[in-house]
């Protein structure tokens, strides 16, 4: 939407939930183990994305010089608040942030070349039904430029990373001396289209992460040893192959090391995992991420998505012992997922969809769910597409976790439902039995849209 020099793009989802069995508040707990919508995202929270974009310079023909201008907002109830609205809310005020703000100028200097600066969506691989950007998601503030299909940037971030979950940071978080670093990531990706109509193409990925010594001033020591300088690689290469009639699949496979070794329940590169070695790097450590995502189209009958996922990350522990016990050694999770949206009528198109997860964390025992949801969709537009918006749904969505799951609350629901906490007998000590139910049930409404 919008005029000649000015667009106006929105995407948002607001709704409410509801649990059959439990008065505890539900919205936006999800009921799956690893991060995202990974094995299903209908329990997923508000979330709105306007964004703004300026022609500042606008040429007659595609070939021509321009200069365009985006602004994209991120609100969300970060606080814990089971609605968007401040007066369903309780008064409770919601988070505003920017995800883009940045200047792009294209055809500059030679045809087909464009440099941007500022902050930006710097990541292509999507998956919808996970809500997953895979392979490539370095979404950031720094600047780039692309040529054909060539593109190449140069990014910032506070440093941070994840442990056993994503709340907990690992030692380097902690300032040492006091000093704050960020982290540097050069990264490149390159697409080659082949096969003709077919438009197969094959992608492949790089990044380079630079953590510089905790240096402040001259004669003042770097804190040892977790003031080194460390560093990171990635290497990744997607294959998209086009089946013909609509039908698609995707595979993806990502190799990090170092302080880029995050993978972890479908984290960034940059998220990284684990403890450092006694010398405080991350040497030795990786993460391996493996997607698989395809679509099948049958006609104006019914559309199916497919989603598998893998993840292994291995710590930086250079001997036994060598990091606290608290800190896992190695990460393993994956999910399979299958999405059918069923065009029963033009404006009626009723969803199922099921999945299956695992997640192994150290030595623990491996927590699992199964997941299934069905969705029925009212389309005002008519169009009989996965895309059409904006969509008004019914959710129910039933999640069975075994004892492992429930025991180390690996879900957002089970949290939000007090799982896991020892059960104390007459005389205060542990029955060796834990609260909360391996059942997970969901009842939702909500509606989204996007333009």
């Amino acid at each position: 939407m919008g005029s000649e020099n000015f667009e106006w793009h929105w995407y948002s989802r607001l709704g409410m939930a509801w649990s059959p069995t439990l008065g505890q508040n539900i919205q936006g707990a999800s009921l799956n183990l690893l991060k995202y919508g990974i094995g299903g995202r209908y329990e997923e929270g508000d979330y709105s994305e306007p964004s703004f974009v300026a022609h500042v310079v606008k040429g007659a023909t595609p070939d021509d010089f321009y200069v365009k201008s985006e602004m994209t907002f991120a609100i969300w109830n970060e606080y814990g608040g089971p609605f968007m609205h401040p007066a369903s809310n309780g008064g409770q005020t919601i988070t505003v942030q920017f995800n883009q703000a940045y200047i792009e100028a294209g055809n500059f200097l030679v045809p087909g070349l464009s440099v941007w600066g500022g902050a930006r969506f710097f990541r292509d691989q999507y998956a919808p039904i996970g809500d997953y950007f895979y392979l490539d998601d370095l979404t950031g503030q720094g600047g780039g430029l692309k040529y054909g299909g060539l593109n190449l940037a140069i990014l910032g971030y506070r440093n941070k990373g994840v442990l056993g979950d994503a709340n907990a940071a690992p030692p380097f978080y902690n300032f040492p001396g006091g000093i704050e670093r960020s982290r540097t990531v050069f990264a490149g990706n390159y697409k080659a289209e082949f096969g003709g109509e077919a438009k197969h193409h094959v992608k492949v990925h790089g990044e380079f992460h630079v953590l510089p010594a905790a240096k402040q001033g001259e004669g003042i020591p770097v804190p040892d040893p977790l003031g080194k300088a460390d560093f990171g690689g990635v290497i990744g290469a997607k294959l998209h192959i086009g089946l013909g009639n609509g039908n698609w699949s995707d595979t993806s496979v990502r190799f990090g090391t170092g302080i880029a070794n995050g993978a972890a329940y479908g984290s960034k590169t940059y998220e990284t995992w684990g403890a450092p070695n006694e010398d405080g790097t991350y040497s030795g450590s990786f993460g391996i991420e493996a997607v698989e995502h395809v679509g099948f189209r049958f006609g104006d009958a019914v559309a199916l998505e497919g989603l598998g996922t893998f993840h292994y990350t291995k710590a930086a522990y250079e001997a036994e012992g060598a990091a606290a016990a608290a800190f896992p050694e190695k990460q393993m999770d994956f999910s399979i997922q299958a999405n059918a949206a069923i065009f029963a009528h033009k404006n009626f198109h009723p969803v199922v969809e099921a999945s299956f997860q695992g997640r192994k964390d150290g030595e623990a025992d491996m927590g699992t769910a199964i997941k299934f949801s069905v969705v029925p969709t009212l389309v005002p537009t008519g169009e009989l597409s996965t895309g059409a918006r904006p969509h008004f749904k019914l959710i129910y969505t039933l999640a069975v976790y075994n004892d492992a799951a429930k025991n180390q609350v690996q879900s957002g629901y089970l949290a939000r439902t007090g799982a896991g906490r020892q059960i104390l007998d007459a005389n205060g000590q542990p029955t060796g039995e834990t609260t909360g139910s391996t059942i997970g049930q969901y009842i939702g409404a909500r509606t989204d849209w996007y333009f």
